[in-house]
Parts: structure tokens; C-alpha cells; sequence
């Protein structure tokens, strides 16, 4: 497990901050596809997700086929792969879904910060200890940012209906999940292979269900102009960097730098789509700013990630494949 003494902190708590960032520009995609162009969310899912697998995938295949051909081989990191397909990439994105049909985007984007208190639960649990100061502020920060955010100071934005909230609960562990269930294949294999595998499984599960092949699609230039900033800049560069932030500053650090997603959503919107800027949204990026310092600074005086247990980890190293220059 990376975090620990890993000598990539700074580095992964760039690449989670910036991939979070990339998460909020692909949501204003989205909605433009959706509102402008009629895109429906069944076809939009499978197809983005398709696209990225195949971009993380042709990445594996140039740079690092050996240790690709070595997971084929590897039953039991397949099937936390699966598991991480499912339960994680495509869970988090449909749970996300259902949370804002039910509830309002408001809502569901502030009951997806859940998976602040999933992760941070999973990583004291796993070191056996208390939550410390450093991670109890920057939850703290980056919950009311969200928060503001999401409700502009009125909490009647956040009334739901029980649906709604179980879904949005779900949302939060779905996004805990795929923060966890691949730091061990990150650990063998690299994240170009990892998010390819996993987002390839979990496009193939959508697919069964979604049958995007019967969705007629006729966008203009410009509307595949959008889906390409969605599929490539919101999904393939977002997912590689923020799964990279994961491997080298651990989970807890990269759930809680994904929180500038809502702060990036804001501003696109407020460029692209002209939507307004609030007070509220300000104190909400003034309170995601101050978690950013905060995990900046927990990451030069110590990592807030669990130590890895030292048999599991010498295991670990003995099964890994050698490591391309690139990782």
C-alpha cells in the first residue's frame, strides 16, 4: 500500500486533487449532453466508460503487456477487479444516478460525501486507532464545503424522500469502495491496467442491463466534441490520475481531495452553462481550499493512511511483477 512514508505524496495529492477537478468538468459534460442534445443516461454510462477502457487498456498493452498478461493469470486479483467494477466504478456512477432522481442533485452530491466517514472508518479500523485531529478537520472542512455548495444555506434544499436518501447513502459507499477495493491490484499492477480492467467489467455489466446498442444517438460536431471531453478528459485522464492519487497518497487522502469535484462543477457551470455564483458556493470553496491545505500539511509531517501489515507486504512484493520506469 502506498501513503505510508511513500515517497509520492506530493505527487498523489496532486493527481487526486486534479482528478477530482476533472470529475466536476465531466459532470457539466454530462448535463450538457442531457439537456442540450437529449442523451440519455443509459447509452451515455456503458459508452463512456467503454471508451476509457479502451484508452487505459491501449496504454497497457504499449507500455507494460507482460504485467497485463500476468493479471489475466492472476484469478484472485480478478476477482477483486470484479468486485471493483461492479461495486465501485459502475456502482458509484448508478447509485450517484438514482440519488438525483430521488432527491435532487443537491442532495445527492452532499450524501455522496459519505464516503468521507466510509473511508476514514475502513482506514482507522485497518491501523487499529482513532481518527487524529488532521483527518477529523479536513472531513470537518470539506463537508461543510460541500455542503454549502449543495444547499446555498437553505437546508429545505436537502429534504428527500427515503429513496432517495438510501440512495445517496449508497452513493457514499459505492465511492468508498472504489477508493479501497483496488489499492492491492494498484500495488501489482499499475493504474493503467487496473482502470482499464476495472472500468472494461464494469461497461460490460451496464451493457447486460442498459442495451446502449438500441439507443439511437445522432449528435452534431459539437455534441461529439462534448461526449469526447466526457469520455476522455471527465473519464480516461480523470480516472488515471485520481486512481494514481489513491496508489500514492492512500484513500483517505484522495476522498477527500476529490471534494474539489463540486467546487469545479460550480465554476464550469457558472462559465459554460451561466449559472450564477453564490455566496454560498464561495464559502464552500474557501472551506474545500483550507482541506486542501490541511491534507497538503498531513502529508509532509506523516501519512494519515494505515500501515500495511509487514508479512502481507512482503508477500505482496514477492508476488509483484517487475515495474515499468513508467509507474
Amino acid at each position: 500500500m502506498q501513503g505510508q512514508g511513500s515517497p509520492h505524496v506530493g505527487r498523489g495529492i496532486a493527481c487526486a486533487f486534479v482528478g477530482g477537478v476533472l470529475w466536476g468538468f465531466s459532470g457539466n459534460c454530462a448535463e450538457v449532453l442531457m439537456l442540450d442534445y437529449g442523451l440519455d443516461v443509459l447509452w451515455m454510462t456503458p459508452a463512456r466508460m467503454f471508451v476509457a477502457a479502451a484508452l487505459f487498456l491501449a496504454v497497457a498493452l504499449v507500455r507494460d503487456r507482460a504485467r497485463l498478461g500476468a493479471l489475466l493469470r492472476d484469478g484472485r486479483t480478478m476477482l477483486r477487479l470484479v468486485a471493483y467494477g461492479i461495486f465501485g466504478v459502475l456502482l458509484m456512477q448508478v447509485t450517484y444516478l438514482y440519488a438525483i432522481q430521488y432527491a435532487g442533485a443537491g442532495t445527492a452530491l452532499t450524501l455522496e460525501q459519505l464516503c468521507l466517514l466510509f473511508v476514514l472508518a475502513y482506514v482507522c479500523a485497518k491501523a487499529r486507532r482513532l481518527p487524529n485531529k488532521g483527518e477529523l478537520a479536513g472531513t470537518a472542512f470539506a463537508a461543510f464545503g460541500v455542503v454549502c455548495i449543495a444547499t446555498q444555506g437553505d437546508a429545505a434544499n436537502l429534504h428527500a424522500q427515503a429513496a432517495g436518501i438510501a440512495w445517496g447513502v449508497a452513493s457514499g459507499l459505492a465511492m468508498a469502495l472504489y477508493n479501497i477495493l483496488p489499492m492491492e491490484p494498484l500495488e501489482r499492477y499499475g493504474t493503467p491496467i487496473v482502470n482499464g480492467v476495472g472500468l472494461l467489467i464494469g461497461a460490460i455489466v451496464c451493457s447486460a442491463f442498459t442495451h446502449p446498442w438500441t439507443y439511437e444517438v445522432d449528435l452534431p460536431p459539437e455534441g461529439w466534441a462534448v461526449f469526447a471531453g466526457l469520455a476522455v478528459v471527465g473519464t480516461f485522464v480523470a480516472y488515471f490520475l485520481y486512481i494514481q492519487g489513491v496508489n500514492d497518497a492512500g484513500p483517505m487522502r484522495a476522498s477527500l481531495l476529490a471534494c474539489s469535484e463540486p467546487v469545479t462543477g460550480t465554476f464550469v457551470s457558472a462559465i459554460w452553462v451561466g449559472t450564477a455564483i453564490s455566496s454560498w458556493d464561495i464559502a464552500g470553496l474557501v472551506s474545500i481550499v483550507v482541506m486542501v491545505f490541511l491534507v497538503v500539511l498531513s502529508g509532509r509531517q506523516g501519512s494519515v493512511e494505515p500501515k500495511a501489515d509487514a508479512d502481507a507486504a512482503a508477500d505482496a512484493n514477492d508476488a509483484k511483477p517487475e515495474r515499468t520506469a513508467a509507474d
